[in-house]
């Protein structure tokens, strides 16, 4: 099965509609959670208190910078999708954000 990147334009499967969709499902909001929190551990960051600047590829809404913002880190995040990125600034995501394809960076 081709990649959905390759099929149609990231507002065909991330419009508004369906970016609001993601981002309030409780369930989405805790399989984020979960796997922030997964993927800080196998980064074993010294704890130092010192925060980290983390990169979030296809940060969506922020939901997983929101993890890293409680972990004390600073985060940047990408993604292909406007609407994703516009909830992220509605939800005032603490990460900055960038539009991006990074298939194409």
């Amino acid at each position: 099965m081709p990649r959905p990147e390759f099929q149609a334009p990231p507002d065909v499967f991330y419009n508004e509609s369906e970016a609001r969709k993601y981002t309030t499902s409780s369930r989405i909001i805790e399989i984020q959670s979960r796997i922030s929190e997964r993927a800080l551990e196998l980064l074993a960051l010294p704890n130092d208190g010192v925060p980290k600047l983390l990169l979030d590829i296809g940060c969506g809404s922020g939901l997983s910078g929101e993890t890293l913002t409680e972990h004390g880190h600073h985060w940047i995040g990408y993604d292909i999708s406007k609407s994703m990125l516009d909830v992220a600034l509605e939800r005032e995501t603490e990460g900055d954000l960038l539009l991006a394809d990074m298939g194409q960076v």
